[in-house]
């Protein structure tokens, strides 16, 4: 059998307070590692069943000094002070955001010059004659390729006849 397996069922039978099955009893008399846990675990759940003894003394002065603490009140701080540096912090950072992003907007657009809505005006005044050529320029582009294709493909192919 394997260990680990033995000592789960050892372990097992110890926590539910049951007695140990006979095989498992056999196991243990035949196995010294299996004897010494089984002998260690009924130890310590002996141990940990029984409640160390308490001096009366002791016990009492713990919860006389558990009774008193519990009747004093904590002097409680405001936490409108805490809250104040918070909120004075974060409306700086705000602050902060908003006149770095106005700064670097009004740097953007001094930068910018009026040459491309100027281009844009200059071609919308040429838009409608130029439009239909501008659409199908590629199209009709496409189609001189293919027609260039078959131009020499039919050359091809008379060369090849005998």
């Amino acid at each position: 059998m394997i260990s680990w397996l033995a000592k789960l069922r050892i372990s097992t039978a110890l926590d539910a307070g049951k007695p140990l099955p006979e095989s498992l009893r056999r196991a243990i008399a035949t196995d010294p590692e299996l004897a010494y846990f089984a002998r260690r675990a009924e130890e310590m759940g002996q141990a940990l069943r029984t409640p160390p003894p308490v001096a009366p003394a002791m016990h009492d002065s713990i919860m006389r000094a558990v009774r008193a603490s519990a009747r004093r009140e904590q002097p409680r701080r405001a936490p409108v002070a805490a809250w104040w540096w918070v909120t004075t912090g974060a409306v700086a950072a705000v602050a902060v955001v908003f006149i770095w992003t106005t700064r670097a907007r009004q740097a953007s657009l001094r930068g910018q010059s009026l040459d491309g809505a100027r281009m844009v005006l200059e071609l919308s005044e040429h838009l409608p004659s130029d439009m239909p050529s501008f659409v199908m320029s590629p199209l009709s582009n496409e189609w001189a390729l293919v027609d260039r294709n078959l131009q020499d493909t039919k050359q091809v192919l008379l060369a090849s006849l005998p």
